[in-house]
């Protein structure tokens, strides 16, 4: 289920002339800055479905285009900041994440870290965590960030409805932020500009699948209750992987045995009642992983229904 919200991220950078590391020889002899000093920046719109969504940002780094890919990077965040992005649209403000002084140049890749996200319901007035399954944000592999003298604004719409999904039968919310569209600026001249989404995903950094598992239709979180002698259904074919990779599934139930699959059955046995369950889903670059407790009555065949959870399976 999607949120129908829509939020927007503004990253600006404005580059003002300023004393520096890199020097140029004017005709007086004087030495000339060639850095710039950078002002990241942060807005947003209103949604329907929450009344506030507080975003916490740790860090946020600008690579200079090498052929060392990342070992050489501006981190223009001296400590973290947590945004009401909703509060700042009805407000009509803008909220400065960090300021830096940079050299003028190419730089290849934005990564913008967020560590935490929490939304009060506007149906209800609850609060509710947004976890965060990967926390950095990579725009990469692009010729946007080309800096010279000037004032520069680099911009990037978060599109929410896309970037918050609910996990669990709907009981808990993640945040994985899909991007909406790319702008740069320069002095009020536009530079670049993309929306299609398609090539947008080609710019982001792969993200790890966020994973989602249900045993014989219920919701599995931290514990499940079992019978043992009973076959069961471990299903995780509602994992997410918005960069639509295929997947691999490796399932450990704890008793010495293994799976593999988005869907397979288990049978536990006499023996020990307790079991950690861990499941490994690989998209061939990142790899996610859960685990659960698993409490098995070896006492009782039971009817293979799990006593935990809202028994509501993945669509």
């Amino acid at each position: 289920m999607k949120m129908k919200i829509i939020g927007i991220l503004t990253i600006v950078v404005l580059l003002v002339l300023t004393s520096g590391c890199v020097e140029e020889t004017t005709d007086q002899g004087e030495t000339e800055a060639n850095t710039a000093l950078a002002t990241f920046q942060v807005a947003d719109k209103v949604t329907d479905d929450f009344n506030s969504v507080n975003v916490t940002f740790s860090e946020l780094r600008l690579f200079y285009q090498s052929e060392d890919d990342n070992d050489s990077y501006v981190s223009v965040m001296s400590e973290e900041k947590t945004v009401d992005l909703i509060n700042l649209n009805l407000s009509n403000i803008n909220a400065t994440l960090g300021v830096a002084e940079i050299e003028v140049g190419n730089y290849s890749k934005l990564w913008i870290n967020v560590t935490n996200a929490v939304g009060v319901l506007n149906s209800t007035g609850a609060e509710v965590n947004i976890s965060v399954p990967s926390g950095w944000l990579k725009i990469q592999q692009l010729h946007l960030f080309n800096i010279t003298k000037g004032n520069h604004t680099i911009t990037v719409d978060i599109d929410l409805e896309s970037s918050i999904h609910t996990f669990h039968g709907g009981e808990e919310y993640k945040f994985i932020p899909v991007i909406s569209t790319l702008e740069h600026t320069h002095e009020k001249e536009l530079k670049f500009r993309e929306h299609d989404q398609s090539k947008i995903k080609n710019m982001v950094g792969n993200r790890k699948p966020a994973i989602d598992i249900y045993v014989n239709g219920t919701v599995v979180k931290n514990t499940i209750d079992l019978d043992g002698n009973v076959s069961y259904e471990f299903n995780a074919s509602a994992t997410l992987d918005l960069d639509g990779d295929s997947l691999t599934y490796e399932w450990d139930f704890g008793d010495g045995t293994n799976a593999s699959g988005a869907v397979v059955d288990h049978t536990y046995a006499e023996g020990q009642e307790n079991y950690q369950v861990y499941l490994t889903v690989s998209d061939g670059e990142a790899e996610a992983q859960e685990h659960f407790l698993v409490k098995v009555d070896i006492g009782n065949s039971g009817n293979g229904n799990g006593n935990s959870g809202n028994g509501n399976g993945p669509n």
